[in-house]
């Protein structure tokens, strides 16, 4: 959806809550991210997933794996 190199991207969330493929565009959420260089040069990465609301009835679902542990936030603490 975006590509800016090396700053940011958006990606279209296109999973269902059964997590199957959602080939809808109007039924899919959107991850934005972005790359902030730091003062001593580290990279701070900021994520965040918008439009979960267009997931319908699977929104809550969706909202609650990827706040869980082993969503996105176990996954930038990598």
């Amino acid at each position: 959806m975006v590509w800016e190199p090396p700053h940011r991207f958006v990606m279209a969330w296109q999973i269902t809550g059964q997590w199957q493929f959602e080939p809808d565009l109007a039924k899919s959420s959107e991850v934005a991210v972005r790359f902030t260089r730091e003062a001593d040069g580290a990279t701070r990465v900021d994520l965040e997933h918008r439009y979960l609301h267009r997931h319908g009835a699977d929104a809550n679902a969706i909202r609650t794996a990827v706040d869980a542990p082993n969503g996105w936030g176990g996954l930038l603490d990598l």
